[in-house]
């Protein structure tokens, strides 16, 4: 007899930036749906578990869908510049 493992949900979370991405379900050790998110300004460096982060998981990186988990995608503002003209 053979009973199936549990299925778990990750839940994307933009944390600033715009844009859709489905939940992901697995059952299994599963590598994570690449991010579609964007965020003017912004380099997304990959997803915390929390708004403020640290990252814990780089973008398509293995999640155990032992639990189920919404990670916050988490930016670094890109470098600004000033232009002076004279």
């Amino acid at each position: 007899q053979w009973t199936a493992l549990p299925t778990h949900t990750v839940t994307f979370n933009a944390n600033g930036g715009t844009g859709s991405m489905s939940p992901q379900v697995a059952n299994v050790p599963t590598a994570l749906t690449a991010n579609a998110f964007t965020r003017t300004g912004y380099t997304f460096v990959g997803w915390g578990t929390s708004v403020g982060g640290p990252v814990v998981y780089a973008d398509g990186a293995t999640y155990s869908f032992s639990a189920d988990i919404t990670l916050y995608a988490q930016w670094t503002a890109l470098p600004t510049h000033t232009v002076t003209f004279n």
